[in-house]
């Protein structure tokens, strides 16, 4: 009698194998997984982990912590001693390297990590396919993998490590019918083979196409099935969010803006953490204020309450509204809040006559108030600082600051941008051009003080330097 061990079946309480819905031999294991072409399925007894034959027989006399299905005629094991590698079907390893973690084989590939923590992709025979290493590797599917590098993006190499495209993603998956779901900080949507959107729609989720259509979710909880353009062939499930609350919502967002205020003002957050008598003294509180912001805090997610221990500490959001911190968002709570909420106070009287709402409420421009203020100015400034550090920290990789000899940054507040761009490029030489109130706050580093100048300008006025390139960052749009 033969028995084609493509048959057979895992039993229920998964410690033996059926064929025909009758035991496959006699033995009884503490689990077992199903069988893997050529015939050999992974099991686990008193002795260790192995595999075994369709007759319930050892492939070999070594014993390990766990061993996996073959895929491509290798299967994954982890030793005893953590380790983790490839045997063949005659369960020989097929090489000597141990690895932290081995997937497994794909497309004559096999995604593994390194002890280093870095991933990236063994060939048929064990060896590695290339020698770029990544922060993570996916399998490959048709030719194509998917890979993250250190900043956490994502795109596809093809089996030698070359990218396939210079697109890179937040997330990205393997291609299904010529398609890709990615992702960027819009949502999620579909890719061709080189990485271009095939529609502009960003939505919640995105299933793989199947036969040209494919299921999403709308940012509103809406279900849709849609073509290769996007558009929207059926609808599903309606939205699931209530207009009348979704409104309600945005007309009371001044009460997010004044918690948040008031709790910069009180310092709570550079309390935490702390159960409410330690928030209520250091922030000059009764125990019964403290318990209300605190709460309203933890509703906007922006803190943690642990109900064992009593103690409210801050979550990411909590964390860049202390004062102190480098990427502190508390300068900005305090100047837009103090300076301009009085302002959109007036906005359909600016919409109506076309005069500005700030010169309606300050008697000056905006411009004029900020520096004629000079506390305002220094938390403004101290905002901008947030901003610049954040958003221009990688700037230096999108501007070829090798192509210039001198580079101008024109109302560049304290010079976050030009002096990143300094630091990349050592031949690089660049003025910061601001106004008079804000160069006495500049500082410049000593080891860009015999490249870096700083000058006083009126960005309407006739400019005091001139350059090769000129950056104006958050300049622009304040007199669009």
């Amino acid at each position: 009698m033969t028995i084609n061990w493509r048959e057979t079946t895992v039993s229920e309480d998964e410690t033996h194998h059926l064929w025909k819905e009758k035991p496959l031999y006699s033995k009884r294991f503490v689990s077992v997984l199903k069988f893997h072409s050529p015939g050999l399925a992974p099991v686990l007894d008193e002795s260790g982990a192995y595999h075994i034959n369709i007759r319930g027989e050892s492939l070999c006399p070594q014993r390990y912590f766990r061993t996996f299905g073959f895929y491509e005629g290798k299967a994954a094991i982890e030793s005893g001693d953590g380790g983790w590698f490839h045997i063949s079907s005659d369960g020989s390893r097929l090489y000597p390297e141990h690895y932290r973690w081995c997937g497994n084989f794909q497309g004559d590939h096999c995604t593994v990590r390194d002890t280093s923590g870095r991933y990236f992709h063994l060939n048929n025979h064990g060896k590695p396919a290339y020698a770029a290493r990544w922060r993570y590797a996916g399998d490959f599917r048709d030719g194509m993998a998917v890979v993250q590098n250190d900043e956490g993006m994502h795109s596809h190499i093809h089996p030698d490590g070359e990218l396939i495209h210079q697109k890179w993603f937040s997330d990205l998956d393997v291609f299904h019918k010529g398609l890709a779901r990615a992702r960027d900080k819009e949502g999620w949507f579909h890719v061709n083979r080189n990485g271009t959107p095939v529609y502009e729609r960003r939505f919640n989720q995105v299933e793989p196409f199947y036969n040209g259509q494919a299921r999403v979710e709308t940012s509103d909880g809406a279900l849709r099935i849609i073509n290769e353009q996007g558009k929207t062939l059926t609808q599903l499930r309606s939205s699931q969010q209530d207009p009348l609350h979704t409104v309600s919502r945005d007309i009371v967002g001044y009460w997010r803006t004044y918690t948040i205020y008031a709790a910069v003002q009180l310092k709570i957050f550079d309390a935490l953490p702390g159960a409410i008598p330690q928030v209520a003294g250091k922030s000059s509180l009764s125990e019964d204020s403290a318990k209300r912001i605190l709460r309203a805090l933890w509703e906007m997610n922006l803190i943690h309450y642990d109900g064992e221990t009593k103690v409210y500490s801050n979550l990411a959001g909590g964390e860049l509204l202390k004062r102190n911190e480098a990427y502190s968002l508390a300068p900005a709570s305090i100047s837009f809040t103090e300076t301009h909420v009085s302002s959109w106070e007036l906005l359909a009287a600016s919409l109506q006559t076309g005069k500005s709402a700030f010169l309606g409420c300050k008697d000056k421009d905006w411009f004029q108030n900020l520096y004629q203020n000079q506390d305002y100015m220094k938390e403004y400034q101290k905002a901008m600082d947030t901003y610049a550090l954040h958003d221009y920290r990688e700037i230096a990789g999108f501007i070829d600051g090798g192509k210039h000899r001198k580079v101008i940054d024109a109302g560049g507040g304290k010079g976050t941008v030009i002096k990143n761009l300094l630091t990349a490029y050592p031949r690089l030489c660049g003025i910061l051009l601001e106004r008079p109130e804000v160069v006495g706050q500049i500082s410049v580093p000593q080891e860009l003080a015999d490249r870096f100048t700083v000058k006083s300008f009126d960005l309407f006025s006739p400019w005091p330097e001139s350059g090769d390139a000129v950056i104006l960052a958050r300049v622009l749009h304040d007199w669009d």
